[in-house]
Protein backbone atom coordinates (compact mmCIF):
# COMPACT_ATOMS: atom_id res chain seq x y z
CA UNK A 1 0.00 0.00 0.00
CA UNK A 2 1.31 3.35 -1.16
CA UNK A 3 2.08 5.64 2.08
CA UNK A 4 -0.05 8.06 0.46
CA UNK A 5 -2.98 5.68 1.69
CA UNK A 6 -0.89 5.31 5.57
CA UNK A 7 -2.81 6.97 8.41
CA UNK A 8 -2.13 10.78 8.07
CA UNK A 9 -2.53 13.65 11.16
CA UNK A 10 -5.05 15.81 9.20
CA UNK A 11 -5.75 19.91 10.57
CA UNK A 12 -8.42 20.12 13.26
CA UNK A 13 -7.80 23.38 14.10
CA UNK A 14 -10.59 25.97 13.47
CA UNK A 15 -9.61 29.38 11.73
CA UNK A 16 -10.80 32.37 14.41
CA UNK A 17 -13.40 34.17 12.39
CA UNK A 18 -14.23 37.89 13.38
CA UNK A 19 -17.06 39.16 13.83
CA UNK A 20 -18.78 41.24 11.09
CA UNK A 21 -21.78 42.84 10.45
CA UNK A 22 -23.91 41.99 7.15
CA UNK A 23 -26.98 42.71 5.62
CA UNK A 24 -29.62 40.03 6.34
CA UNK A 25 -30.50 38.64 2.66
CA UNK A 26 -32.75 35.94 3.50
CA UNK A 27 -35.82 35.29 5.81
CA UNK A 28 -34.37 33.49 9.24
CA UNK A 29 -35.46 30.11 8.87
CA UNK A 30 -34.54 29.84 13.03
CA UNK A 31 -33.72 33.02 15.27
CA UNK A 32 -29.67 33.32 15.40
CA UNK A 33 -29.42 31.00 12.06
CA UNK A 34 -29.94 31.95 8.36
CA UNK A 35 -28.86 30.31 5.36
CA UNK A 36 -30.99 30.31 2.07
CA UNK A 37 -33.04 26.88 0.69
CA UNK A 38 -32.24 25.54 -2.50
CA UNK A 39 -35.06 23.65 -3.66
CA UNK A 40 -35.29 22.08 -5.92
CA UNK A 41 -31.39 22.14 -6.06
CA UNK A 42 -30.19 22.04 -9.52
CA UNK A 43 -28.55 18.14 -9.09
CA UNK A 44 -32.39 17.01 -7.24
CA UNK A 45 -34.22 18.72 -10.60
CA UNK A 46 -32.05 17.20 -13.02
CA UNK A 47 -32.33 14.11 -11.47
CA UNK A 48 -36.14 13.92 -11.24
CA UNK A 49 -36.06 14.98 -14.79
CA UNK A 50 -34.52 12.27 -16.07
CA UNK A 51 -36.67 9.31 -13.66
CA UNK A 52 -39.61 11.83 -14.90
CA UNK A 53 -38.60 11.17 -18.68
CA UNK A 54 -37.90 7.17 -18.57
CA UNK A 55 -42.31 7.33 -16.77
CA UNK A 56 -43.35 9.23 -19.40
CA UNK A 57 -41.58 6.89 -22.38
CA UNK A 58 -42.71 3.98 -20.94
CA UNK A 59 -46.07 5.11 -20.46
CA UNK A 60 -46.04 6.24 -24.06
CA UNK A 61 -45.06 2.53 -25.40
CA UNK A 62 -41.82 4.63 -26.48
CA UNK A 63 -39.64 2.13 -25.40
CA UNK A 64 -37.42 1.98 -28.54
CA UNK A 65 -36.63 5.58 -28.02
CA UNK A 66 -36.13 4.95 -24.10
CA UNK A 67 -34.04 1.93 -24.83
CA UNK A 68 -31.70 4.14 -27.14
CA UNK A 69 -31.26 6.98 -24.71
CA UNK A 70 -30.42 4.17 -21.54
CA UNK A 71 -28.07 2.66 -24.16
CA UNK A 72 -26.27 5.65 -25.15
CA UNK A 73 -25.90 7.03 -21.66
CA UNK A 74 -24.70 3.81 -20.32
CA UNK A 75 -21.82 3.59 -23.29
CA UNK A 76 -20.80 6.97 -22.39
CA UNK A 77 -20.96 6.40 -18.42
CA UNK A 78 -22.98 9.88 -18.16
CA UNK A 79 -23.81 11.72 -15.18
CA UNK A 80 -25.86 13.95 -13.57
CA UNK A 81 -23.90 17.71 -11.87
CA UNK A 82 -25.00 14.99 -8.91
CA UNK A 83 -22.84 11.99 -10.14
CA UNK A 84 -25.76 9.94 -10.41
CA UNK A 85 -25.69 7.54 -13.66
CA UNK A 86 -28.22 9.23 -15.96
CA UNK A 87 -28.96 5.75 -17.11
CA UNK A 88 -30.06 4.37 -14.18
CA UNK A 89 -32.49 6.85 -13.50
CA UNK A 90 -33.86 6.79 -16.98
CA UNK A 91 -34.16 3.28 -16.24
CA UNK A 92 -36.03 3.60 -12.38
CA UNK A 93 -38.21 5.92 -14.23
CA UNK A 94 -39.34 4.01 -16.73
CA UNK A 95 -39.83 0.67 -14.07
CA UNK A 96 -41.81 2.39 -11.23
CA UNK A 97 -45.14 2.58 -12.16
CA UNK A 98 -45.10 -1.61 -12.62
CA UNK A 99 -42.86 -1.56 -9.40
CA UNK A 100 -45.64 0.46 -7.36
CA UNK A 101 -48.40 -2.25 -8.51
CA UNK A 102 -46.12 -4.76 -7.20
CA UNK A 103 -44.82 -3.43 -4.15
CA UNK A 104 -48.98 -3.24 -3.32
CA UNK A 105 -48.96 -7.16 -4.57
CA UNK A 106 -46.15 -7.99 -1.87
CA UNK A 107 -48.07 -5.76 0.93
CA UNK A 108 -51.30 -8.02 0.51
CA UNK A 109 -48.64 -11.28 -0.09
CA UNK A 110 -50.31 -11.86 -3.28
CA UNK A 111 -47.39 -13.64 -5.58
CA UNK A 112 -48.75 -14.34 -8.20
CA UNK A 113 -49.94 -10.80 -9.13
CA UNK A 114 -46.73 -9.74 -8.49
CA UNK A 115 -45.50 -12.21 -11.28
CA UNK A 116 -47.81 -11.13 -13.53
CA UNK A 117 -47.18 -7.30 -13.09
CA UNK A 118 -43.66 -8.46 -13.77
CA UNK A 119 -44.56 -10.07 -16.80
CA UNK A 120 -46.33 -6.99 -18.69
CA UNK A 121 -42.64 -5.64 -18.76
CA UNK A 122 -41.37 -8.74 -20.24
CA UNK A 123 -43.49 -8.26 -23.23
CA UNK A 124 -41.49 -5.33 -24.07
CA UNK A 125 -37.99 -7.16 -23.67
CA UNK A 126 -39.77 -9.90 -25.71
CA UNK A 127 -40.64 -7.38 -28.60
CA UNK A 128 -37.17 -6.14 -28.33
CA UNK A 129 -35.04 -9.37 -27.83
CA UNK A 130 -31.96 -7.32 -28.46
CA UNK A 131 -32.02 -4.71 -26.98
CA UNK A 132 -29.91 -4.60 -23.08
CA UNK A 133 -31.57 -2.06 -21.68
CA UNK A 134 -35.19 -3.10 -21.72
CA UNK A 135 -33.77 -6.17 -20.43
CA UNK A 136 -32.27 -4.29 -17.57
CA UNK A 137 -35.59 -2.48 -16.76
CA UNK A 138 -36.74 -5.92 -16.17
CA UNK A 139 -33.70 -7.37 -14.40
CA UNK A 140 -34.09 -4.33 -12.00
CA UNK A 141 -37.87 -4.77 -11.41
CA UNK A 142 -37.01 -7.82 -10.23
CA UNK A 143 -34.20 -6.57 -7.78
CA UNK A 144 -36.22 -4.09 -6.48
CA UNK A 145 -39.62 -6.57 -6.12
CA UNK A 146 -37.23 -9.00 -4.08
CA UNK A 147 -36.42 -6.07 -1.61
CA UNK A 148 -40.44 -5.83 -1.29
CA UNK A 149 -40.83 -8.90 -0.27
CA UNK A 150 -37.91 -8.82 2.23
CA UNK A 151 -38.85 -5.50 3.44
CA UNK A 152 -36.67 -4.39 6.69
CA UNK A 153 -35.83 -8.44 7.11
CA UNK A 154 -32.70 -10.68 6.17
CA UNK A 155 -33.66 -13.28 3.61
CA UNK A 156 -33.10 -16.02 5.85
CA UNK A 157 -35.89 -14.45 8.32
CA UNK A 158 -38.76 -14.55 6.29
CA UNK A 159 -41.58 -16.21 6.60
CA UNK A 160 -41.74 -19.29 3.92
CA UNK A 161 -43.86 -18.03 1.10
CA UNK A 162 -42.09 -14.28 1.19
CA UNK A 163 -38.55 -16.11 1.12
CA UNK A 164 -39.98 -18.10 -1.83
CA UNK A 165 -41.26 -15.03 -3.62
CA UNK A 166 -37.74 -13.30 -2.86
CA UNK A 167 -35.58 -16.31 -4.61
CA UNK A 168 -37.67 -16.24 -7.33
CA UNK A 169 -37.36 -12.22 -8.45
CA UNK A 170 -33.41 -12.46 -7.42
CA UNK A 171 -33.14 -15.61 -9.63
CA UNK A 172 -34.87 -13.94 -12.51
CA UNK A 173 -32.59 -10.64 -12.45
CA UNK A 174 -29.71 -13.28 -12.18
CA UNK A 175 -30.99 -15.39 -15.09
CA UNK A 176 -30.85 -11.95 -17.08
CA UNK A 177 -27.20 -10.86 -15.53
CA UNK A 178 -26.16 -13.94 -17.02
CA UNK A 179 -26.81 -12.97 -20.48
CA UNK A 180 -24.62 -9.99 -20.89
CA UNK A 181 -20.92 -9.35 -20.01
CA UNK A 182 -20.42 -6.23 -18.44
CA UNK A 183 -17.08 -5.63 -19.38
CA UNK A 184 -17.42 -6.49 -23.54
CA UNK A 185 -20.46 -3.97 -23.31
CA UNK A 186 -18.74 -1.72 -20.98
CA UNK A 187 -21.66 -1.46 -19.14
CA UNK A 188 -22.35 -0.69 -15.42
CA UNK A 189 -25.46 -0.86 -15.71
CA UNK A 190 -24.67 -5.20 -16.34
CA UNK A 191 -22.39 -5.10 -13.79
CA UNK A 192 -24.69 -3.43 -11.24
CA UNK A 193 -26.82 -5.91 -11.72
CA UNK A 194 -24.38 -8.54 -10.55
CA UNK A 195 -23.50 -7.32 -7.44
CA UNK A 196 -27.44 -6.49 -6.60
CA UNK A 197 -27.83 -10.63 -6.77
CA UNK A 198 -24.68 -11.56 -4.86
CA UNK A 199 -27.47 -12.39 -2.30
CA UNK A 200 -28.65 -15.36 -3.71
CA UNK A 201 -24.94 -17.30 -4.89
CA UNK A 202 -24.08 -19.50 -2.97
CA UNK A 203 -20.40 -18.40 -1.70
CA UNK A 204 -20.95 -14.82 -2.16
CA UNK A 205 -17.88 -13.87 -0.01
CA UNK A 206 -15.44 -15.29 -2.12
CA UNK A 207 -17.22 -12.98 -5.46
CA UNK A 208 -18.08 -9.72 -3.95
CA UNK A 209 -14.35 -8.02 -4.04
CA UNK A 210 -14.18 -9.06 -8.10
CA UNK A 211 -18.06 -8.33 -8.81
CA UNK A 212 -17.61 -4.52 -6.94
CA UNK A 213 -13.97 -4.17 -8.62
CA UNK A 214 -15.33 -4.79 -12.09
CA UNK A 215 -18.43 -2.49 -11.36
CA UNK A 216 -15.89 0.62 -9.88
CA UNK A 217 -13.27 0.41 -12.51
CA UNK A 218 -16.23 0.83 -15.16
CA UNK A 219 -17.81 3.20 -13.40
CA UNK A 220 -15.46 5.10 -10.62
CA UNK A 221 -16.55 8.45 -10.61
CA UNK A 222 -19.73 7.32 -9.90
CA UNK A 223 -19.70 7.26 -5.50
CA UNK A 224 -23.31 5.09 -5.37
CA UNK A 225 -20.99 1.90 -6.57
CA UNK A 226 -18.50 2.88 -3.54
CA UNK A 227 -21.21 3.36 -1.10
CA UNK A 228 -23.08 0.17 -2.39
CA UNK A 229 -19.86 -2.01 -1.86
CA UNK A 230 -19.37 -0.87 1.74
CA UNK A 231 -22.97 -1.68 2.17
CA UNK A 232 -22.11 -5.20 1.19
CA UNK A 233 -19.15 -5.61 3.04
CA UNK A 234 -20.65 -5.65 6.68
CA UNK A 235 -20.75 -8.55 7.98
CA UNK A 236 -24.69 -8.79 8.35
CA UNK A 237 -24.11 -8.80 4.47
CA UNK A 238 -21.54 -10.76 2.71
CA UNK A 239 -17.84 -9.36 4.59
CA UNK A 240 -16.73 -8.61 8.03
CA UNK A 241 -15.19 -6.30 9.88
CA UNK A 242 -11.45 -6.81 8.27
CA UNK A 243 -12.50 -7.32 4.33
CA UNK A 244 -14.81 -3.86 4.71
CA UNK A 245 -11.16 -2.13 6.35
CA UNK A 246 -9.05 -4.15 2.98
CA UNK A 247 -11.28 -3.19 0.55
CA UNK A 248 -12.19 0.30 1.37
CA UNK A 249 -8.26 0.91 1.32
CA UNK A 250 -7.56 -1.15 -1.76
CA UNK A 251 -10.96 0.73 -3.06
CA UNK A 252 -8.63 4.09 -2.12
CA UNK A 253 -5.63 3.54 -4.28
CA UNK A 254 -7.28 2.06 -7.39
CA UNK A 255 -9.35 4.86 -7.80
CA UNK A 256 -6.87 7.66 -6.46
CA UNK A 257 -6.91 9.59 -9.87
CA UNK A 258 -10.71 10.25 -9.30
CA UNK A 259 -10.68 10.66 -5.66
CA UNK A 260 -7.83 10.94 -3.54
CA UNK A 261 -8.51 9.01 -0.34
CA UNK A 262 -12.09 9.93 -1.13
CA UNK A 263 -12.47 6.14 -1.91
CA UNK A 264 -11.64 4.99 1.42
CA UNK A 265 -14.46 7.52 2.85
CA UNK A 266 -17.37 6.75 -0.08
CA UNK A 267 -17.03 3.04 1.00
CA UNK A 268 -16.98 3.56 5.19
CA UNK A 269 -20.07 5.81 4.34
CA UNK A 270 -22.16 3.03 2.76
CA UNK A 271 -21.26 1.05 5.87
CA UNK A 272 -22.23 3.60 8.05
CA UNK A 273 -25.07 4.61 6.82
CA UNK A 274 -26.60 1.21 6.84
CA UNK A 275 -25.48 -0.08 10.18
CA UNK A 276 -23.83 2.51 12.53
CA UNK A 277 -21.56 0.06 14.82
CA UNK A 278 -19.26 0.33 11.76
CA UNK A 279 -18.08 3.67 13.47
CA UNK A 280 -16.47 1.58 15.66
CA UNK A 281 -13.72 0.36 12.97
CA UNK A 282 -13.19 3.48 11.23
CA UNK A 283 -10.01 5.12 10.55
CA UNK A 284 -10.68 8.37 11.52
CA UNK A 285 -7.96 10.69 10.11
CA UNK A 286 -7.92 8.54 7.03
CA UNK A 287 -11.83 9.14 6.35
CA UNK A 288 -11.30 12.87 7.57
CA UNK A 289 -8.68 13.34 4.66
CA UNK A 290 -10.65 11.18 2.39
CA UNK A 291 -13.63 14.03 2.76
CA UNK A 292 -11.21 16.83 2.31
CA UNK A 293 -10.35 15.13 -1.31
CA UNK A 294 -13.86 15.06 -2.24
CA UNK A 295 -14.93 18.57 -1.64
CA UNK A 296 -11.11 19.66 -2.83
CA UNK A 297 -12.53 18.04 -5.83
CA UNK A 298 -16.73 18.91 -5.95
CA UNK A 299 -17.32 21.68 -3.96
CA UNK A 300 -20.74 21.94 -5.44
CA UNK A 301 -22.87 22.72 -3.15
CA UNK A 302 -24.81 19.50 -3.83
CA UNK A 303 -22.01 17.44 -2.37
CA UNK A 304 -21.38 19.78 0.32
CA UNK A 305 -24.74 19.07 1.67
CA UNK A 306 -24.50 15.49 1.14
CA UNK A 307 -21.03 14.84 3.22
CA UNK A 308 -22.58 17.97 5.76
CA UNK A 309 -25.80 15.42 6.01
CA UNK A 310 -23.46 12.31 6.77
CA UNK A 311 -21.40 13.88 9.23
CA UNK A 312 -23.83 15.92 11.18
CA UNK A 313 -27.17 13.83 10.94
CA UNK A 314 -25.91 9.86 9.93
CA UNK A 315 -22.89 9.86 11.85
CA UNK A 316 -23.89 12.63 14.41
CA UNK A 317 -23.89 11.49 18.24
CA UNK A 318 -22.60 12.81 22.03
CA UNK A 319 -18.71 11.67 22.44
CA UNK A 320 -15.87 12.35 24.17
CA UNK A 321 -13.26 14.08 22.62
CA UNK A 322 -10.38 11.91 21.04
CA UNK A 323 -12.99 8.91 19.75
CA UNK A 324 -14.60 8.58 16.63
CA UNK A 325 -17.65 10.43 16.46
CA UNK A 326 -15.57 13.47 17.88
CA UNK A 327 -13.49 13.30 14.60
CA UNK A 328 -16.46 13.21 12.84
CA UNK A 329 -18.04 16.08 14.75
CA UNK A 330 -14.52 17.66 13.91
CA UNK A 331 -15.28 17.16 10.20
CA UNK A 332 -19.03 18.81 10.27
CA UNK A 333 -17.43 21.88 12.04
CA UNK A 334 -15.24 22.70 8.97
CA UNK A 335 -17.41 21.41 6.08
CA UNK A 336 -20.27 23.87 7.50
CA UNK A 337 -18.07 26.76 8.29
CA UNK A 338 -15.78 26.25 4.90
CA UNK A 339 -17.75 24.95 2.41
CA UNK A 340 -21.66 25.39 3.30
CA UNK A 341 -23.51 28.38 2.07
CA UNK A 342 -26.93 27.03 1.08
CA UNK A 343 -29.47 24.12 2.56
CA UNK A 344 -30.63 21.32 0.06
CA UNK A 345 -33.57 20.21 1.73
CA UNK A 346 -33.75 16.81 -0.19
CA UNK A 347 -30.34 16.00 0.61
CA UNK A 348 -31.22 15.97 4.09
CA UNK A 349 -34.45 14.40 4.09
CA UNK A 350 -33.67 11.28 2.72
CA UNK A 351 -30.27 11.03 4.48
CA UNK A 352 -29.74 7.69 6.54
CA UNK A 353 -30.27 8.88 10.41
CA UNK A 354 -29.69 6.63 13.15
CA UNK A 355 -32.72 5.15 15.25
CA UNK A 356 -34.81 6.30 12.54
CA UNK A 357 -36.38 4.02 10.14
CA UNK A 358 -37.19 5.48 6.56
CA UNK A 359 -40.38 6.87 6.27
CA UNK A 360 -40.77 5.80 2.67
CA UNK A 361 -42.55 8.39 -0.08
CA UNK A 362 -42.92 12.01 0.97
CA UNK A 363 -44.59 14.74 -0.58
CA UNK A 364 -42.69 17.61 -1.59
CA UNK A 365 -43.99 19.60 1.13
CA UNK A 366 -43.31 17.19 3.36
CA UNK A 367 -39.72 16.71 2.58
CA UNK A 368 -38.46 20.24 2.49
CA UNK A 369 -39.79 20.94 6.23
CA UNK A 370 -38.19 17.29 6.93
CA UNK A 371 -34.95 18.41 5.59
CA UNK A 372 -34.79 22.25 6.72
CA UNK A 373 -35.74 20.86 10.31
CA UNK A 374 -33.13 18.29 10.22
CA UNK A 375 -30.06 20.67 8.99
CA UNK A 376 -30.98 23.34 10.89
CA UNK A 377 -31.30 21.05 13.84
CA UNK A 378 -28.05 19.77 13.46
CA UNK A 379 -26.28 23.10 13.11
CA UNK A 380 -27.95 25.00 16.65
CA UNK A 381 -26.91 21.23 17.79
CA UNK A 382 -23.18 21.90 16.71
CA UNK A 383 -22.87 25.21 16.78
CA UNK A 384 -25.04 25.74 20.55
CA UNK A 385 -22.47 27.17 22.60
CA UNK A 386 -21.96 29.92 19.82
CA UNK A 387 -25.69 30.78 20.15
CA UNK A 388 -25.92 30.59 23.62
CA UNK A 389 -23.18 33.40 23.91
CA UNK A 390 -25.43 35.89 21.90
CA UNK A 391 -24.03 34.76 17.93
CA UNK A 392 -25.93 34.78 15.13
CA UNK A 393 -25.26 31.74 12.45
CA UNK A 394 -24.97 33.31 9.20
CA UNK A 395 -24.01 31.33 5.97
CA UNK A 396 -22.31 32.93 3.18
CA UNK A 397 -20.05 32.07 0.01
CA UNK A 398 -17.62 33.60 1.13
CA UNK A 399 -17.68 31.19 4.64
CA UNK A 400 -19.74 31.26 7.58
CA UNK A 401 -20.18 34.36 9.73
CA UNK A 402 -20.44 34.55 13.48
CA UNK A 403 -21.75 38.52 14.19
CA UNK A 404 -23.28 39.33 17.49
CA UNK A 405 -26.80 39.98 17.89
CA UNK A 406 -27.44 43.39 17.25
Amino acid sequence: MSNRFALRKAETETPVLRPVSIQRHVEPLRPRIEIPVCDPSPAWAEARALIERGQHLARQDEWETLGREICEADKAHAMTQGLRATAALLAQGARSDALEAGRTAADLAEAETARSIMATLEINREEMPQCPATAYIVAMAHVDMARAWAGASQPKALSAPRRAAFEWHMSAAARLADEYDPFEMQSALWAAVRCQVLVIDPMPAQRIADDYEDLIDLEPQNPDHLRAFGRDLLPRSFGNREMLDRESRRTAARTADIWGVGGYAWVQMGAIERDPDALRWLDSELFAEGLHDILARHPEQDMVNRLAAFCGLTASAASAPGTVQARISDCFNWIAQDYLYELHPAVWAHAPAPRHESTGEMSHDEMVKRGRTRAISALAEHFAPLLDNGRRLVFTPDGLRMPRMG
